[in-house]
């Protein structure tokens, strides 16, 4: 009970601070609703990327300098396939807003989703298990909707430094996000076509973020995992 008071608190005090201090990223800009980025290649492979935090694009006007841009040239890169990478984003989005987007219409012929969410979450203090369990439910919904042939690939939590903040909340949100990522473990563990990528990127301040180039380093750091997935199974038609 304490612990959901305490969310109740800092989800107050962290939109407030979105909204009024110069070190939120919330002034950053982010890339308006587009087309897929497509990247020319055989046997194309259709991924889906949703989530919140670094699949947003803040520092960049288009996903194809974004997080979408870069994992599918990466993607690309490792296949030797041709990628298609649409985005599915907002700064705020959580697993049940997801869960009503991600429907069958949409998820029909994926070969790959990649989920990222978290990030708000963490920054609030959302208990993790009450986190997970959102998450569990996105999940299902996903796996239900979507067909045989695609994988459900899960980005592992990660939280800005936020060292302007006072280091006893830097130690909590560090260990919030280790709980975060268990929960993400239990999950995998439990369900077949569903993974977990090991993704630790350096922690730094939101507005530190370098545009295009974090995007480039992180997308490196993810695709390895869903392009060893992808290589064992023929595209989708």
């Amino acid at each position: 009970m304490f612990a959901t008071l305490g969310h109740i608190a800092m989800k107050s005090f962290m939109l407030l601070w979105l909204y009024t201090s110069p070190h939120s990223w919330r002034g950053l800009p982010t890339p308006e609703s587009g087309p897929p980025v497509v990247v020319d290649g055989p046997k194309p492979q259709r991924v889906l990327v949703c989530g919140s935090g670094i699949v947003v694009g803040y520092g960049v006007a288009s996903y194809e300098l974004a997080l979408g841009g870069s994992l599918a040239r990466s993607l690309s890169a490792l296949t030797g396939r041709g990628v298609e990478v649409a985005t599915i984003a907002g700064p705020r989005m959580a697993a049940k807003t997801a869960k009503s987007q991600l429907t069958a219409e949409v998820l029909d012929g994926l070969d790959a989703v990649v989920l990222s969410f978290g990030t708000f979450d963490l920054l609030s203090f959302l208990p993790a298990k009450i986190w997970g369990r959102g998450m569990s439910e996105l999940i299902d919904s996903v796996l239900a909707q979507s067909q045989s042939q695609t994988r459900v690939f899960i980005v592992n939590c990660t939280a800005p430094k936020m060292s302007k903040f006072p280091s006893a909340y830097q130690r909590h949100l560090l260990c919030l996000t280790s709980a975060y990522n268990h929960e993400i473990r239990s999950l995998v563990q439990r369900r077949d076509r569903v993974y977990q990528i090991n993704f630790a990127p350096k922690p730094e301040d939101a507005e530190a973020v370098a545009g295009r180039q974090s995007y480039r380093t992180w997308a490196e750091q993810i695709a390895p995992d869903i392009a060893e997935e992808l290589r064992g199974h023929p595209p989708s038609d």
